[in-house]
Order: structure tokens, then sequence, then C-alpha cells
């Protein structure tokens, strides 16, 4: 299984003891036990360490995991901040350097159909109306871009750490299509 590891923010790891600048993709066994240790690299935030027991989804304020299929689990980290903070669950808001799908998911959760929709190809807009876009990603609370291979595809996570696999087409530089796998 392949253990794929994404921050929210700079970082850098210790999984069960061995020093990590990055991990992305790690392969361990779906039934060994992991402590991850994020070690922030901006002063204002505090290192903190999650286990993981075997492919079994965690989730909390800092931490999301979930078993994306059979050879992928997906570990999200966010910051852990010095000053207290409201634990109230939060959206999903993409980082600027994300992929036009990630920024498309934020876009719909915040509620701004309106820029989410002039994301889409006129071909792509022609076929649906904003509420469809809306309704399209309802039932899913989180996104998942497989940054760990080749092609656009990336996982829609539901409230209960369902992954559904899909994948999107571009053209020129516009949504073009998406479509469950």
């Amino acid at each position: 299984m392949e253990l794929h590891i994404k921050s929210e923010f700079e970082c850098a790891y210790l999984i069960n003891g061995v020093f990590y600048e990055r991990a992305d993709s790690l392969t361990m066994s779906e039934y060994d036990v992991a402590y991850i240790t994020v070690l922030p690299l901006k002063h204002t935030l505090l290192p903190y360490t999650v286990k993981l027991s075997g492919a079994e989804s965690v989730s909390d304020e800092l931490c999301f995991g979930t078993r994306l299929d059979a050879d992928n689990y997906l570990l999200s980290l966010s910051p852990r901040h010095i000053t207290v903070y409201n634990s109230a669950k939060k959206g999903y808001t993409a980082p600027p350097q994300s992929s036009p799908i990630a920024r498309l998911f934020s876009l719909v959760k915040s509620g701004d159909l309106t820029t989410a929709y002039d994301m889409l190809s006129e071909e792509l807009k022609s076929t649906l109306d904003k509420n469809d876009l809306g309704a399209f990603f309802a039932d899913f609370d989180r996104i998942a871009e497989c940054y760990w291979e080749n092609g656009a595809r990336f996982y829609l996570i539901d409230k209960n750490g369902v992954a559904k696999l899909h994948s999107y087409t571009l053209k020129d530089e516009f949504i073009d299509d998406i479509v469950e796998l």
C-alpha cells in the first residue's frame, strides 16, 4: 500500500523515527502502525504526531486519513497554530498553486458558483448550469488529487470517507469534462 501525505503547509516528517523531507508516496503494509510527527518549517506552527493503525480512517481537527483504493491511503494534514483556534469543521480551501480541479472544488464548496462556472469550457457550460455544478459536488467533503501519478486524476471523498476516482480534461485551460472512473 502506498501512503501519500499531503500538508497544507511547509513541513518535514519523522515517520517511525526516520526523517523525510517529502512523503508523497511511501510504501507500507496495510497492517503496519505508523507514527508520523509533523515538523512545520514556520515558527508560528507547532509540531504534532498522528498515529496510523494500518489502513483505518482517521479524522480530527488536524488530520484526515482515508483509504482511497486497494493500493493508496491519503493522509491530509492541517497546521497546528500556537493560538487557540475554533475546532469547528472548516471547508476545503485550495492553495493558490493547486490544479484547476482543486480550485473548482474549492469555489463550489465556498458557494462561489459563478466563478466556478467560469472555469468550465463553453462546451461543458452548454450541457449544464450552475446548479448542476453545485449538485455534482454536493455529496463530497474533500478532494484528493493523484499527484503521485501522471494524468488528471483525483478522488472525491464523502463525509463517510468513501473515495471515488475521477478524471478531468482541459481544453484551452478550461475544464472540459469530469468523469467518474
